[in-house]
């Protein structure tokens, strides 16, 4: 089984805006699948130039998911600073007042670069939110934040409670081939102390054979930030009455005290 990180997909606006998507919108490179194991996931790879694909910068609008399906966005009116890894080393950030496009240069070109939202802190249950985006094939990056009323929510339903020492971790499973969340996946990540399942009755804490529901979504709850930064999710598939076991995927997942990272991710089966 091979996983990558991929561009957000199926979000709607709830005011009946076009489909909304984080992450890669136009100018787009498919996705790039990272083998098993493999240490090149997250890495840098240098952009090929294509019609319109200004590598090294962009730009895009910061919209808020504010429902426990995580994909609902609603127009994000308010100040804040994005945030993206840097081609020099370091961090380059630009500024989104609720309306214009944010502009970001001098961004590094990588198959995962995490970029971050942090909301003004004196506005709105909104937290600092990062995403995954594919900046060595885009130009263009429509960014969310997280409320943070609908984190707690999830935790409440499987008996726990947001640790502020702590960061969030929000992931959709699709099938890397359709683009489809996929049913049928266990997800782990150790350093969480809180994972929830979404289900169509609500949120369950995981036992060995939870597996994923059809939309995908597993939230890991009061992740430990420490480990450099970054924590591991692994990935397997249990065999059914029609498919086989399959197991081994792996992939590291940015972490933040206090923040929430959201992402899809591409299961080639």
């Amino acid at each position: 089984m091979l996983v990558a990180l991929a561009p957000l997909t199926g979000c709607q606006k709830q005011d009946d805006h076009p489909p909304f998507a984080a992450g890669c919108e136009t100018d787009c490179k498919p996705p790039q699948i990272i083998s098993v194991g493999s240490s090149s996931a997250g890495g840098t790879t240098t952009p090929t130039a294509d019609g319109g694909f200004d590598a090294g910068t962009l730009t895009g609008s910061v919209d808020e998911l504010n429902d426990a399906t995580f994909s609902n966005a609603i127009a994000f009116t308010q100040a804040a600073i994005v945030s993206a890894d840097g081609a020099s080393g370091t961090a380059v950030t630009g500024n989104w007042d609720g309306m214009n496009p944010y502009q970001l240069t001098g961004v590094a070109a990588e198959a995962t670069n995490w970029i971050s939202v942090a909301p003004n802190a004196a506005q709105g249950d909104a937290i600092q939110t990062f995403q995954a985006v594919q900046t060595d094939a885009t130009d263009s990056a429509d960014l969310v934040v997280v409320n943070s009323a609908v984190l707690d929510g999830v935790l409440t339903a499987i008996a726990s409670t947001r640790a502020p020492a702590f960061g969030q971790v929000v992931l959709f499973f699709r099938n890397a081939g359709t683009g489809a969340t996929l049913s049928g996946i266990q997800a782990t990540m150790t350093a969480s102390e809180a994972p929830a399942y979404a289900e169509a009755s609500g949120w369950v804490f995981p036992d060995d054979t939870t597996t994923t529901n059809a939309s995908g979504l597993v939230v890991f709850g009061n992740v430990d930030p420490s480990a450099g930064g970054t924590q591991t999710v692994t990935v397997t598939r249990p065999a059914t009455a029609t498919t086989a076991a399959v197991s081994g995927g792996q992939f590291p997942v940015k972490v933040v005290e206090g923040a929430v990272t959201i992402a899809s991710v591409a299961v080639q089966l």
